[in-house]
């Protein structure tokens, strides 16, 4: 969810593992307005210096079982004491624990792996300049309750993952199989990079890219989205043939935290609806040369202005061929007959 807050981009609990569900309180948008505070590196202007090409991770053992994975050294009552060496021209570092359970295996691996790849389809494919250098954690955390304390924000207790722009984590409620705990993961790591490299983008398209790139699986140096899995769902969110544009616009507002409210409105049906149809969105502009030219020149117009969302509506009306309403038209049809489509990068 939302990138910009201190308690930033709520992970949709995924119904099945890769399915954007939520289980957030109808007071999320006063959390978010009331958490506004924590400016990205893009809006700061700050630059880390670069990363080695090498990363030790150390992995140990806990006096309550608990394995960790960190860049920092383990303390001296750590058992099994492993040091990995990580070879990539690192841009990202990661330090991983589990607070009340066991980490995902390969998890710390994974994790760069998917953020590295990430990064590369966004410059790449979009052009989005990262920052020389993104530091996270991330704390895997069982109980709801202590999910909860941890992000300090018990209304979120239903959520699947939420990253803190304040301290650069990224908490995850462990899911059901790796399979769910990547995507929620995934999701988070986006958010981290939108918000560091890019501001504060409107909440539809921050969401989009979360969920579309959520989806990325890495293999070797390229990586695929499968965008027909959820096909059944995609068709149930679509909007009406003679209601489009008005929903794309109340997708697109500016006041973003609407986003988030439980419940249903006329324009942008339940929760759950906005989630698939910001997912549809970007995965309509990602899936086209013109809409990739189109969202490249919109993330280049935020990260001018990092500190405060550009109008989507009109950056996109300017810039896809035939204006808003053939987007919206293009982006209801594809919803209303999604592609079995699998995209390579």
């Amino acid at each position: 969810m939302p990138s910009a807050p201190a308690v930033a981009a709520p992970a949709p609990a995924p119904a099945q593992p890769i399915a954007p569900a939520t289980g957030l309180a109808d007071a999320l948008p006063a959390l978010i307005e009331k958490l506004r505070d924590a400016p990205s590196a893009a809006c700061l202007a700050r630059r880390a210096a670069p990363k080695a090409s090498l990363l030790d991770v150390h992995r140990w053992t806990d006096a309550g079982g608990i394995t960790h994975y960190s860049d920092q050294a383990p303390p001296r009552n750590a058992r099994d004491v492993r040091t990995i060496a990580v070879a990539a021209a690192l841009q990202v570092a990661v330090q991983a624990s589990g607070y009340d359970v066991n980490l995902p295996d390969q998890l710390q691996q994974r994790a760069v792996a998917d953020a590295l790849a990430v990064e590369r389809v966004m410059h790449d494919a979009l052009g989005v300049e990262m920052p020389a250098g993104l530091d996270l954690r991330i704390v895997f955390v069982q109980s709801p309750q202590a999910y909860a304390a941890l992000i300090k924000a018990p209304e979120l207790a239903g959520s699947a993952g939420a990253y803190s722009t304040a301290t650069k984590t990224i908490h995850v409620r462990m899911q059901r199989d790796d399979d769910a705990n990547f995507f929620v993961l995934r999701h988070e790591i986006v958010h981290a990079i939108v918000h560091e490299a890019i501001g504060d983008l409107p909440v539809a398209l921050n969401e989009g890219l979360a969920e579309y790139f959520g989806r990325y699986r890495a293999a070797g140096m390229g990586g695929q989205v499968d965008i027909g899995r959820e096909g059944d769902a995609m068709i149930a969110a679509a909007p009406p043939r003679d209601g489009a544009a008005d929903a794309l616009v109340d997708l697109l507002a500016p006041e973003g935290e609407g986003f988030y409210v439980a419940g249903e409105n006329a324009a942008a049906g339940t929760r759950e609806t906005r989630y698939r149809r910001a997912f549809a969105l970007v995965a309509l502009l990602m899936g086209s040369r013109e809409g990739r030219a189109t969202l490249s020149a919109l993330l280049a117009e935020q990260a001018r202005t990092p500190c405060a969302a550009v109008a989507a509506e009109r950056s996109l009306d300017a810039g896809y061929p035939g204006g808003l309403a053939a987007l919206a038209n293009a982006w209801a049809a594809f919803m209303r007959d999604p592609a079995a489509e699998v995209r390579a990068y």
